[in-house]
């Protein structure tokens, strides 16, 4: 059986059980984006010109106090941000940016185009203690950067952020947090962590449409990290230098005010705890159809759970490509399937629309799978 929740577009043929991806619209946002893109064909010169500054400034008043900070300027997504920082670093090719093998692929590849990597290592059951030493571990004299997820995107940790960056701070190194998962997931303002450089997507979590993310930068920084395209509102300096990129459709942007507002109408963190609830017995039911042990941390993420595939199922990357197109299109399951350091997981994930009844019906083609 697959749930149904009319507040939500979702096609209701198929299980979506990866809302983490790329998040899940509600009908209201999809129609107040749809209103703000129909403004824009209605009258182009006027609504570019005179609305676009008006409802991105309050796009990112929305953001900034749902954050609590007044240190963030509106960006695409994280891989947007992480580039906007690192162009403004002057990095030399002998500078170390220090990342985990926890981290999400693109940022690697960004931080590689710029300086060296060193990256430090830790199992999936590592304790708080031993993710923090990890990474001091891993410092140098020449470390002129530490990435730090708030939540792992292959691996679903939630990492001890604050602890990373007071010790990264010890030894003068910058810090910039991956909390791609962040926003309407777990309750982790940028300016309490301390981080320098810290960055979050509303479209995954917070059921603003695609693509629409904050990025914050600590006082120290608000004059030193640049837009990637400077355009009209440059001169008007941080934060109001990223408002405007040239023409483009900032509809994503405009509509964030009404997407945190259906969050909170929603449930807001009450309703995040009851979806842990309902993926706490969904990460049981299916690791009893596949004879694996559950969830195989105690430092998950609330709406983010690894579950493991029996042995032989899945074998490397290509076959964990191989098995999720298989369930996607046979199966109309849509789930991750993770293949990280030797080892094969589904990750679950839930959200409003998951209902119990998902993650039965996915134990179930999962157990006909084995």
């Amino acid at each position: 059986m697959r749930s149904h929740d009319h507040r939500f577009a979702l096609d209701p043929t198929t299980l979506h059980l990866n809302p983490g991806a790329y998040g899940v619209l509600p009908r209201a946002v999809q129609a107040a984006r749809a209103e703000y893109q129909r403004r824009a064909e209605a009258n182009p010169l006027r609504f570019n010109r005179v609305d676009t500054p008006v409802l991105v400034e309050r796009a990112r008043e929305a953001a900034a106090a749902f954050l609590g900070t007044d240190g963030v300027a509106l960006v695409r997504n994280v891989s947007e941000a992480v580039a906007t920082v690192l162009a403004s670093l002057n990095l030399t090719p002998d500078d170390e940016i220090l990342l985990s093998d926890h981290g999400y692929g693109a940022v690697a590849l960004a931080c590689g185009a710029r300086a060296k990597i060193r990256t430090v290592r830790f199992p999936i059951t590592a304790t708080p203690t031993e993710i923090v030493t990890a990474f001091t571990d891993g410092l140098r004299p020449n470390t002129k950067l530490v990435v730090v997820d708030s939540i792992t995107s292959p691996t679903a940790l939630v990492l001890p952020v604050r602890r990373i960056i007071e010790a990264c701070h010890a030894a003068g190194a910058p810090v910039f947090v991956d909390a791609a998962h962040g926003p309407g997931h777990i309750q982790e303002l940028p300016e309490e962590t301390g981080a320098d450089f810290w960055a979050g997507n509303f479209h995954k979590w917070a059921y603003a449409p695609r693509p629409c993310a904050a990025l914050y930068l600590a006082p120290r920084w608000r004059d030193r990290i640049e837009p990637l395209v400077p355009s009209w509102e440059h001169p008007a300096r941080f934060p109001r230098w990223f408002d405007h990129a040239g023409t483009g459709d900032y509809s994503a942007w405009m509509a964030l005010p009404e997407a945190l507002t259906w969050w909170r109408t929603a449930g807001g963190w009450t309703a995040v705890a009851n979806s842990a609830e309902i993926l706490d017995k969904g990460v049981r039911l299916v690791a009893d159809a596949l004879d694996t042990q559950g969830q195989v941390t105690d430092h998950h993420a609330p709406l983010m759970r690894l579950v493991p595939l029996p042995d032989g199922l899945v074998a490397n990357e290509i076959d964990a490509r191989t098995y999720y197109h298989e369930l996607s299109t046979r199966h109309r399951a849509e789930v991750a399937v993770v293949w990280w350091n030797g080892n094969a997981y589904v990750r679950l994930g839930g959200t409003l629309p998951n209902t119990e009844d998902d993650y039965r019906a996915l134990a179930t083609i999962l157990a006909e799978g084995r």
